[in-house]
């Protein structure tokens, strides 16, 4: 008795798990705006490459679990910060509220994957604290892998603190196996202020694990406060506050970081790696580094990819085909400066169709198509055969008598009976009127007195 009560525990707990086990399931994303709708704390997966150009990107508060599945977000615009602030803290651990501006404003606690940003166009004006960054404006123990980000990102603050960051603006996690391809500009917009800027490859500032990471940065920095730059990490920062060793191991960093530091108390932190290290809680090995710290000594004009007051650019546009994204390349016929933008999605085309259920005249058919890529299947419905047309029963022809000596001369022997037959009718005919005209013609008596006489 008790072995069959054990039995049956087990099976309704089986029963019970189904939901739980179903309500797991990531919910499938195939449209922008299903993107802006996702809850804080659900779990996504992206099915399709999605362009968001031409839409006011409100960043998303999230805590779940986001799968890229490998597709792109193309030309994600980026200008406000979301609803959310939270505190970052400074060198002299000074807290702000701050406001947040990325893909996510806010991650905690979340688990983003495998997903590309390409050519994000980031432009943010900010008069208090603000952090912006591709994927995410700020970071609470949060995971981040294989992720890439391209693009353009500008701030133009002076409050206190601010920065910019290519994948992170502010914040603590970790950043695994991700690559970050970005021009980078922030500018100082109030000389007499002493404020705190950041710019980062993968950080602008925080404490984070970052592992096997590449980045090319294209940083453009103009700071009447204190700077720190870094081709991976404006500042690593341990805060919050805690035990734990922040690791920065097999990453690999070119590019070069333009910018001026203009005040009496100059810091001008601008290196490789990491700007500056406000902990000893720390683990790097294994990075290497191709990076120019550009400074510059002149302060009478911001710092900015595009030196040319009024540009005029050379556009080429480079079409999409199955394995890469098209876009249109801007040169600038003066300076010679050169960037991307207007990124199109992939165009698959089927090369070959195999048919694989015959149309009838009662259903339609299904042929299947494949890509030369070999990534992409096509599905083309084959329309129903037209019902051949049925002809009405005709009677049969009776078959001809046979023809024999005997039946060929019955006609001529019935013609020669008509014409004798004619003959004879004519014949009498004509003795009749022969006799007619006889009587006709025969001399007759007078009558005189009662008799007839002779003449």
């Amino acid at each position: 008795m008790k072995k069959l009560i054990w039995l049956i525990a087990l099976a309704l707990a089986g029963v019970l798990a189904i939901p739980a086990m179903a309500a797991e399931e990531p919910v499938q994303i195939r449209t922008a705006e299903e993107l802006q709708n996702m809850e804080p704390d659900g779990s996504y997966i992206l099915m399709e490459d999605l362009d968001l150009a031409g839409i006011r990107w409100k960043p998303l508060d999230f805590c779940g679990s986001f799968d890229g599945n490998g597709h792109a977000l193309l030309n994600l615009e980026l200008s406000q910060p979301g609803d959310t602030t939270a505190n970052s803290c400074d060198g002299n651990s000074k807290l702000y509220e701050t406001g947040y501006v990325g893909l996510f404003g806010t991650l905690r606690d979340a688990q983003v994957e495998d997903l590309q940003l390409l050519n994000v166009r980031g432009m943010t004006q900010s008069d208090s604290p603000c952090f912006l960054a591709g994927l995410a404006g700020y970071c609470e123990n949060s995971t981040i892998s294989g992720c890439t980000v391209t693009g353009y990102l500008e701030l133009r603050a002076h409050d206190r603190m601010f920065g910019v960051g290519g994948l992170v603006g502010y914040g603590s996690g970790y950043v695994r196996d991700c690559n970050v391809d970005i021009t980078i500009v922030c500018t100082d917009t109030d000389p007499a202020s002493r404020d705190e800027q950041f710019m980062g490859g993968i950080l602008a500032t925080g404490f984070m694990d970052i592992e096997n990471c590449t980045v090319a940065i294209d940083g453009y920095s103009s700071e009447y406060g204190y700077a720190h730059n870094g081709g991976l990490v404006g500042m690593l920062m341990r805060y919050p506050l805690g035990d734990w060793t922040c690791t920065i191991a097999g990453n690999s960093v070119t590019g070069k970081i333009t910018f001026f530091e203009f005040n009496s108390d100059r810091r001008a932190y601008c290196k490789g790696l990491v700007g500056e290290y406000m902990t000893s809680y720390r683990t790097v090995s294994d990075n290497t580094e191709d990076f120019v710290n550009n400074e510059q000594f002149t302060y009478d004009a911001e710092l900015r990819p595009e030196m040319c007051e009024a540009p005029v650019y050379q556009e080429t546009v480079v079409p999409s085909d199955c394995t890469t994204y098209g876009h249109t390349v801007y040169t600038c016929e003066t300076c010679g400066y050169s960037y991307r933008d207007h990124y199109t999605l992939l165009e698959h085309e089927a090369i070959e169709w195999v048919l694989t259920e015959e149309p009838t005249t009662e259903r339609e058919g299904l042929s299947i198509g494949r890509c030369a890529c070999g990534l992409e299947e096509f599905r083309r419905v084959e329309e129903k055969l037209e019902p051949v047309p049925t002809e009405a029963p005709t009677e049969p022809t009776p078959p001809r008598p046979e023809q024999t000596d005997a039946t060929v001369r019955e006609p001529e022997e019935q013609e020669m009976t008509v014409s004798l037959t004619m003959i004879l009718v004519i014949g009498a005919a004509s003795a009749l009127l022969v006799v007619f005209l006889l009587i006709l013609l025969r001399p007759r008596k007078k009558k005189r007195g009662g008799k007839y006489l002779r003449r």
